[in-house]
């Protein structure tokens, strides 16, 4: 295949894609090479697209960082994990986690968390239903001090209590 044939198969490949959702750079370099480009071609492609603002890490860290924190409620440590297998420098990951974190704080969301799997929790001993509770909120992302004062604040809530509603006639 020649140089301009090459390239044009590659963004048409890339194009479709980018169709489904954003992706990083990285994503779209290892999409093109296991459809068997050579690494200049993909390359120009990669060039090409970022220059016409298709890909960009920056945007991608932004809108995945704020799908898993508003949907998942993800803690810092599991996003900036996803960030970084998906190809995302250091830099861009802090500066997004910084600036999602500051419209959602970590320690809302994982309180949000735990009174959502506490309900699946009851009728278990204290020490279990900690553990238990512990144990999900670090799979979440959520670092140690957090999950402490999570733990500490839910243990002092009866499980029927809804904060959302303080006080009904």
């Amino acid at each position: 295949m020649h140089d301009r044939e090459a390239l044009s198969t590659a963004k048409s490949q890339a194009l479709r894609y980018l169709a489904y959702r954003e992706r990083s750079e990285r994503e779209l370099a290892a999409y093109l090479e296991g459809k068997g480009h050579a690494a200049a071609v993909i390359q120009k492609t990669i060039r090409n697209f970022a220059k016409l603002n298709y890909i960009n890490d920056r945007r991608f860290a932004t809108e995945w960082g704020r799908q898993r924190i508003e949907g998942k409620k993800f803690g810092r440590a599991r996003v900036r994990h996803e960030l970084s297998a998906k190809g995302i420098a250091n830099h861009i990951i802090e500066a997004t986690l910084n600036s999602l974190y500051n419209s959602h704080p970590e320690r809302d969301l994982a309180q949000d968390c735990a009174s959502k799997k506490l309900a699946s929790l009851r009728g278990l001993e204290p020490e279990k239903k900690a553990r238990r509770l512990a144990q999900y909120l670090q799979r979440r992302g959520f670092a140690a001090d957090i999950i402490r004062e999570t733990l500490r604040v839910s243990a002092g809530k009866p499980q029927h209590e809804n904060p959302a509603s303080p006080d009904q006639d």
